[in-house]
């Protein structure tokens, strides 16, 4: 059904385990969230500083806290995305 839902609207949502969440839309792996003692979130539009995982946001006391600095990082880079487009510049 979820999946359907993101196919649907292709808007991001959460899927969610016991121990581990993942955001996507229709198309992309954005972030997911491990309970490891705390809960890990990582960032899935962004590499870590090694190239070979991806962006570690930090660990945090709870879910919603962790999604949260998941969404928030990608929401970040959507924007920067979207101005660079505007602007007819291109990051990467």
């Amino acid at each position: 059904m979820l999946g359907t839902k993101i196919a649907m609207t292709g808007m991001p949502a959460w899927r969610d385990g016991e121990n581990i969440c993942a955001l996507a839309d229709g198309d992309r792996h954005l972030g997911h969230v491990v309970y490891t003692g705390e809960w890990e979130a990582f960032d899935g539009t962004h590499p870590n500083d090694t190239g070979n995982g991806f962006r570690r946001l930090g660990a945090f006391p709870a879910i919603s806290i962790a999604k949260a600095a998941v969404e928030r990082a990608v929401c970040q880079s959507a924007e920067v995305l979207a101005k660079s487009a505007v602007s007819g510049a291109w990051i990467s």
